[in-house]
């Protein structure tokens, strides 16, 4: 049985898991949703996967700090152990160090685990000479601690829906700035990181954060899926991005400013005008059934109450746990605090 191997992706983390627990890798100090999710949101690291048969059996958390490179979660299937599989997902790490100009691998094992220490001097690893010390920042064995405090954030969403076409005046531009309004066509990952990261970060925007190259480039490269930016003066000041994958829906899945542009009148205009152009019935678009959007309490507290102010109304509310913001460097937002 030859593996094929990949990178995660964001469908395969509860497989991951799954796999993680079913090889006694998984501690309770230690949360594996966490810890794929800070892998997956750090360039310098990975989660290779070895698939078979459409089946995930074997995995590797492979990452460098710059100057070493390091692996973890080296998991192969109980049922097919034995068949060269580990020395396949370790040698696809090596690999993926190589290929960044890492020229050390490094890995931990304990004393009393004899089995995989010998299965890691047969590749070619040795034991060096060091001390090893370690200072546990959050938690650790023998707290108290849950970890899904310490490595997830609980928040309210709130779900709304416009229903109708709102008949009201045009909110203006706010006088005195040289605005533009721009589709961004088939634009870039990079360029779509720089607006989402750039606008997210003060409210803890994590989801696309954990997203691969691959996945954000499908969704905003879908002809479905239009992304808007504001500029101030040439400078990108805020995006809107609207989504008309569901049939008879426009999703405002995105909406902000750059945080150096808040304040100047611009959301409650660039908000108006999202919602315009949702509902717009341009040559060859079907007019909506509704518009819906999103937010929660991590988010701008101005920005359920303008939501409703521009005529959406809440549907439902549900309370979901997200990789906590310091997974990314980011601050928990102030009014949560």
């Amino acid at each position: 049985m030859s593996l094929s191997i990949r990178p995660i992706s964001a469908e395969d983390v509860d497989a991951v898991v799954a796999l993680w627990r079913k090889c006694g890798l998984t501690v309770s100090y230690n949360d594996p949703e966490a810890d794929i999710a800070l892998a997956r949101a750090n360039p310098s690291s990975d989660i290779l996967l070895g698939e078979a048969q459409g089946r995930i059996v074997a995995t590797v958390l492979v990452g460098s700090d710059g100057h070493r490179g390091w692996m973890y979660y080296v998991a192969v299937d109980p049922d097919i152990q034995g068949g060269g599989h580990g020395r396949t997902m370790v040698e696809a790490a090596e690999n993926w160090l190589r290929q960044r100009g890492i020229n050390k691998a490094m890995l931990l094992v304990r004393p009393t685990n004899t089995k995989v220490k010998a299965f890691y001097e047969k590749l070619g690893y040795a034991e060096e000479d060091r001390s090893l010390l370690t200072r546990w920042m959050r938690g650790g064995p023998g707290t108290e601690t849950d970890p899904a405090q310490l490595w997830t954030i609980e928040t309210t969403v709130t779900y709304l829906e416009m229903p109708r076409q709102p008949t009201r005046p045009t909110v203006p531009a706010p006088s005195g700035l040289r605005l533009g309004l721009q589709r961004a066509e088939n634009p870039t990952v990079s360029f779509y990181r720089y607006l989402y990261n750039s606008i997210g970060a003060p409210w803890a925007w994590v989801n696309q954060r954990l997203m691969s190259d691959t996945e954000i480039a499908a969704t905003i490269q879908d002809e479905k899926v239009e992304l808007y930016v504001l500029s101030v003066a040439g400078v990108p000041a805020g995006m809107v991005q609207l989504d008309r994958r569901e049939a008879d829906t426009v999703d405002l899945a995105y909406f902000g400013l750059m945080p150096d542009f808040i304040g100047l009148g611009l959301g409650g205009y660039l908000l108006n005008w999202g919602i315009d152009q949702a509902w717009s019935s341009a040559p060859g678009r079907v007019t909506p059934g509704k518009v819906t959007v999103n937010t929660c309490d991590l988010d701008h507290p101005r920005a359920l109450p303008l939501y409703q102010k521009m005529g959406f109304q809440p549907v439902r509310r549900e309370v979901h746990r997200l990789p906590h913001p310091h997974l990314f460097g980011l601050e928990v937002p102030a009014h949560r605090r």
